[in-house]
Formats: C-alpha cells, structure tokens, sequence
C-alpha cells in the first residue's frame, strides 16, 4: 500500500473512531491531514489553544476535538509509517504530544514496531517511560492490517487499550 491510500484509510479510521469513542462528551470538529505546521494553520480553534504559535511541528492527522462541558478544544495526533517503526517516530510523536498536549496519540503502521523498540515495549517502566507524555495523556501503538483494513487486535500498545480501541 502507498503511503497517500494509508493516509486516506486511516484518517477515515479515526473519524470513525473520534465518533464512536468521544461524540457523548466533545463534539468532533475535524478530522484533518494538514498541510502546514500548525503554528501557520490558519484554523480557528486551534488558535484557540495556549501556545499555538509554538507549535512548529506537523502530525500526519489531526482530530480536532471541542469539550463539550468546559468548551476547551482538545486535539488528538495520528502519525502513520508504511514501514517497521522505530524509537525515531516514538520519539516524535511523544513531542508533539508533550508540547500541545494532547489528549491522545497514535502511532500507526503496515509493519508493527521493529525488534529493538518491541524489546523495550516489553518492559512496563520503560514502556510508560515511551509512551505516557503526561498523567492521562499516552501514545497507543498499532499495526494495520492491510487485507482486512482494520487493526491488528494482537499489535496494539499498550495492551491495556484493546478494548477501547476495537469496541
């Protein structure tokens, strides 16, 4: 699969996704690939979020989400790899996380985790070392499964957030 399909197929996911799991407490304002970093998005409710301008970073897709008690905008990454992925892609998303944010990541690819990042996922410390960028906020790793154009249930990280990503 190219890397343009896998971006169209998986945004679709997670406006599915941002639908199914989050339409009872935000409303789901977008669900975008953008085109610039963020600080130059010309988006009205990202301007809305404190230290935008610092945002000097591009997430591969991005869901724009509206608290619907608090009125807060809430954003949620998606970065997607056709290849293995690596500490390299852990450790960008994990920034853009922390620096914005976020209230939650996803780190997706065609071909899981590499054998040296699946090593250290093993171990729970290390694990939450990775993934947790803050108390609530945490990056979940999957992989894609090509002929089913769905989530390899095995391949999700943490294992903790199966049910939540697959209900």
């Amino acid at each position: 699969m190219e890397k343009k399909e896998f971006t169209i197929l998986i945004k679709d996911w997670l406006e599915s996704f941002l639908k199914k799991r989050y339409s009872n407490t935000h409303d789901i304002l977008r669900v975008i690939i953008p085109n610039t970093r963020l600080s130059k998005l010309s988006d009205s409710d990202i301007k809305k979020c404190k230290n935008y301008s610092a945002w000097d970073f591009k997430p591969d897709i991005l869901g724009i989400l509206k608290n619907k008690k608090n009125a807060q905008i809430e954003l949620v990454f998606l970065n997607r790899s056709i290849s293995a992925l690596s500490l390299k892609e852990i450790g960008e998303i994990y920034c853009y996380s922390k620096l914005a944010g976020s209230r939650i990541s996803f780190l997706t690819s065609l071909r899981g985790v590499s054998n040296e990042v699946n090593i250290l996922l093993v171990n729970d410390s290390m694990r939450d070392r990775l993934l947790k960028y803050t108390v609530n906020g945490q990056i979940v790793i999957f992989s894609w499964n090509e002929e089913e154009k769905k989530i390899n249930k095995n391949s999700i990280i943490p294992t903790d957030k199966r049910e939540f990503l697959l209900q």
